[in-house]
């Protein structure tokens, strides 16, 4: 500690030393925590879960329903993975799910039955992800339907889980029905 008090000032009488020190960091961005100068610095929390359709444990009536997940980041549209639980019964629905013009909400269109304990898991294998990536945490929705006031059209299904019209979940899509559907893989490289 004592050599470096009398060093620091002989150091100074070098020339060229004094200019090398290094320049402070740019601040980041007010616009964005994770990003500085323009650059996104991959990372953060994990997306979660924030809402769905219907709620945790909430009934609903059987027939045409609209599952609506609802995240708290923006989603990457090819990223998803829904699967069964066991001791439940699986909704019938479409292969695919459609990422809403929010890009935190999807929209999955399934037919249900009445008087039956339904979940789904969202993540079994991690695919929904952000817009930068990340891995959703796996989330399992448990849900019942009641036996009376069945849903027989989709826009009633589309005003029950919140929705618009223009937000309708259908999409083209090759599924085999087993009650396990995700994203293709993420493409190597």
């Amino acid at each position: 500690m004592a050599l470096a008090k009398y060093l620091a000032p002989a150091l100074l009488l070098i020339p060229g030393l004094a200019a090398a020190q290094p320049a402070p960091a740019p601040p980041p961005s007010a616009a964005h925590g994770n990003e500085v100068a323009g650059v996104t610095v991959p990372g953060g929390p994990p997306p979660n879960v924030t809402a769905t359709y219907p709620a945790e444990g909430a009934s609903a009536p059987p027939g045409v329903m609209v599952l609506k997940f609802t995240f708290d980041q923006a989603m990457d549209p090819r990223a998803w993975a829904f699967g069964q639980v066991a001791d439940a019964a699986f909704p019938h629905c479409l292969g695919k799910p459609r990422l809403l013009h929010d890009k935190k909400s999807f929209a999955l269109l399934c037919t249900v039955a009445g008087k039956q304990a339904y979940a789904i898991q969202l993540n079994p294998d991690p695919r929904f992800a952000a817009d930068g990536g990340r891995s959703a945490r796996p989330f399992v929705l448990h849900f019942a339907t009641s036996e009376l006031g069945e849903t027989r059209d989709l826009h009633t299904a589309l005003d029950r889980a919140g929705l618009k019209d223009e937000d309708e979940p259908i999409m083209d899509w090759d599924d085999a029905g087993k009650g396990v559907s995700e994203s293709p893989p993420a493409p190597a490289g």
